[in-house]
């Protein structure tokens, strides 16, 4: 799946967000048929996490440009994706999955559960747990190798957040021989990045990257905008992210996009998952 877009700028200006969305809001209303007005306040919109304000949006941009309605429907769905992420990582439901998961996968699951019940003791034991059996994984990304790769957040490990098929979904990274991102253009892609991954078993899996950790009322610009990525912990095991999603290697922390391009699995002999694929 992928997403058209129309023309627009993709620098984004030195001006505050709330600047920037009642300029946006100024416009629509001074010429509410101008498109490219509204497109901006939907993308605005994304930025800030306004979902329910987006999706309105959204439906008065696919009435007035019905050839954009393939692309409304994609955005409708990155919206509904992610707010069941913010689910997710709520401890509330489980993800969706590209592979039936593997054990520590799924303790990691449930350990954002026990997180959210309030029990940090047994969600660390669980997460331990998960992280010790979790199948580790090398990678190489322009001409650097490392030894190792996981998502900062520990709370994802070495897992692959990735929104493909309409649903939230993750993904082992040892399952995943290589991938490419797409740098951002536009404020839309500094929230969810378009993205290919291909499996070990050279199937392709196509879809979008969320670009930056799950946002709270409390995120500054920087943090909306990717700027940056601000951490704090719970517990022993749960450093959690905010802003810029980023990877941690053996070489060091890598923000998403400057690994736009990986490959996993150059000096093992990792073999795919035995399972079948869930997407549907």
């Amino acid at each position: 799946m992928s997403v058209s877009k129309p023309s627009e700028k993709a620098s984004i200006e030195h001006v505050t967000l709330a600047a920037r969305l009642a300029n946006a809001e100024a416009k629509v209303r001074s010429d509410p048929a101008q498109f490219p007005y509204r497109w901006e306040l939907f993308q605005l919109l994304c930025v800030l996490g306004h979902w329910e304000r987006a999706v309105q949006q959204l439906q008065v941009c696919a009435r007035q440009q019905p050839e954009q309605l393939a692309t409304a429907h994609a955005c409708r769905d990155l919206i509904r994706a992610e707010k069941a992420r913010a689910k997710v990582f709520a401890g509330e439901v489980a993800p969706g999955f590209v592979i039936e998961p593997l054990p520590w996968v799924q303790g990691l699951v449930d350990a954002l559960s026990l997180s959210a019940r309030g029990d940090i003791d047994s969600a660390d034991r669980v997460r331990e747990a998960a992280l010790d059996d979790a199948q580790s994984v090398d990678a190489r990304f322009e001409q650097t190798h490392v030894e190792w790769i996981s998502d900062s957040d520990s709370r994802l490990g070495p897992v692959c957040e990735i929104i493909t098929a309409k649903h939230y979904r993750w993904l082992p990274l040892a399952d995943i021989a290589r991938w490419q991102v797409e740098r951002p253009a536009t404020m839309l892609e500094l929230v969810w990045a378009p993205c290919t991954l291909t499996l070990r078993d050279n199937s392709n899996v196509r879809g979008f990257l969320p670009a930056r950790y799950p946002s709270s009322p409390d995120d500054g610009d920087a943090l909306r905008l990717g700027k940056r990525t601000a951490w704090r912990e719970v517990g022993t095991t749960a450093v959690i992210g905010m802003g810029r999603k980023t990877w941690a290697t053996s070489a060091g922390d890598f923000s998403v996009f400057e690994l736009a391009a990986c490959e996993f699995g150059i000096g093992s002999n990792n073999e795919p998952s035995k399972e079948t694929h869930a997407l549907g």
